[in-house]
Formats: structure tokens, sequence, C-alpha cells
């Protein structure tokens, strides 16, 4: 399986309907997941800002499609939804790109990876890193805001309707959208293990769910952690404001029962509870 960013745009029709619908059709395809999906963000159009302006997100997706099928697909997914034939940068329906694929590059006429230029817009930089902060380009160089130029995001259109157990969730959103801590902790990758997490962050994780309150990860869900240097990372997770005492309360259960985490108890692997 190859790690694909996808960099989804829209800035004609009702834009988050059509971007959640690009997104149910990518997790569709075959031998395709989603795994992660950032914030919506407005952007300025580029390089006409006369235009409608963008809606724009980027998708993290697990494959064992080639790139080169991958995007051919999700033309299909760009034809269905509406797009038709335009001039290059007009005004659309729906744009899907492949920002990059695992560490593979491709120089073609109709595919090149990774993106070209994508580092200088801020409307792919910002939500890409938002899913992968470690995100680097495949010669190892890392991907940081440094050559952003053009693209520039001016409002925060929120979360994908369906996909909210799969974004990215800040813990600076606003008021309109605050969410707080309730548990954090991470540790070092280990065999079997889930990498990044621990056994009791996981539980607490499993805990919310069963419960019905609503969570996210910050910076990002512990499967999502790809550093290969054994660095020690941390996990937040986060609930809605109003749900903070809820939350708490529950977890508060757990730390006084914690469970056993000796070998066989299933933990040690990163299993989470039935």
């Amino acid at each position: 399986m190859t790690r694909a960013y996808i960099g989804m745009g829209s800035n004609l029709g009702e834009r988050m309907h059509t971007l959640a619908a690009a997104l149910h059709a990518i997790d569709d395809l075959p031998e395709t997941a989603v795994v992660a999906v950032s914030r919506v963000y407005e952007s300025e159009a580029w390089p006409d800002p006369a235009s409608p302006p963008y809606a724009n997100a980027v998708t993290v997706v697990e494959t064992a499609l080639e790139a080169d099928v991958l995007l051919r697909l999700m033309k299909e997914i760009e034809a269905t939804l509406g797009r038709t034939d335009a001039e290059r940068n007009a005004p659309r329906v729906i744009d899907l790109d492949i920002v990059l694929f695992g560490d593979e590059e491709w120089a073609r006429p109709d595919l090149v990876i990774p993106h070209p230029r994508f580092a200088e817009r801020e409307f792919v930089v910002r939500p890409l890193l938002e899913v992968d902060p470690l995100v680097s380009l495949p010669d190892g160089s890392p991907v940081d805001a440094d050559q952003v130029r053009v693209g520039r995001i001016t409002r925060d259109l929120g979360t994908l309707p369906g996909f909210e157990d799969v974004t990215h969730a800040p813990a600076d959103t606003g008021p309109e959208a605050e969410w707080v801590e309730v548990a954090e902790g991470g540790g070092l990758i280990g065999p079997g293990m889930v990498p990044g997490a621990d056994a009791l962050l996981l539980l607490e994780r499993t805990v919310l769910d069963q419960e019905g309150i609503p969570y996210a990860w910050d910076p990002y869900a512990p499967e999502l952690w790809t550093n290969p240097w054994g660095l020690k990372p941390r996990f937040r997770l986060m609930v809605p404001a109003e749900l903070v005492d809820r939350a708490r309360a529950v977890l508060r259960e757990v730390a006084l029962a914690p469970p056993d985490y000796e070998v066989g108890s299933g933990y040690e692997g990163g299993e989470e509870p039935e």
C-alpha cells in the first residue's frame, strides 16, 4: 500500500457538498481507503482573484493502485460530479490532484509527481501540514511553508460532513468550534503497536467512542505517525468544549480502574477492546 496525498478544490456550486461527494467516491475506489482529511479552507482563486473563491482540502489515502491508475479514476470522479473541459485555471466544480505519492516521482505529460509548484500555494501547504506535519518530499526533505507565495487562505470553512472522525481538528478552531484536551499520551514505536500510541490513550479513545462523545486528535491520529527515527511523539485527545465535563468524568473512571497491560491482554499490540 502507498500513502498518497490528494489536493481537492471547488469554486462552483455547492462546494462543501461536492468535496464530500468526491471524498466518498475516492474512498470507494478499489484497494483504496481515506485515512485522514484536513479541514476545508477558503482561498483566493489563483491566478485570477476575480474568480469565485475556492474551497480546498487535502486528504490522505492508502492505496494499492498505481499513481497513473489513481489519477485516471479521479478524472472519472471529476466528470461524474460535473466537471467539464475548460481553460487552464478556469473556475471548476471539482479539481482533484495527486500532490505526493509515497516517495515516487513521475514526469509524464499527463502526470507530474510531486505536483508542480504545490509548495508555493498556501491552499495546498497549510492543509497538507495539518494532516501530516512530518510529510516529506521524495528526496526526504521536509515540506514547510517557507516557499508559500500564492493561493492565500481567507477563512476556515470547517469539516467535511460525513468525515468528522478522520478530520484533523486543531485546538484553536475558535469559539464556533472550540475543542478542549481531555487526555494526552504517546510512546515509542514497538513491534505490533499502533505507531506512537500508548495502550491507555487508545483505551480512552475507545471509551469516548462507546459513550458517543465526539473526539479529535491533535496534531493527528496516532495511526498516521510515520516518523522512522523512533522519536517519542505526543498526542492529545480533544472533545467539544460543551462535553468536557462529561468526557473527563468518564475517563476518570478509566483512570481509577486501569486495565491489565501484561502480555496476552491484547493491549501490548495496540489493539482496542471489543
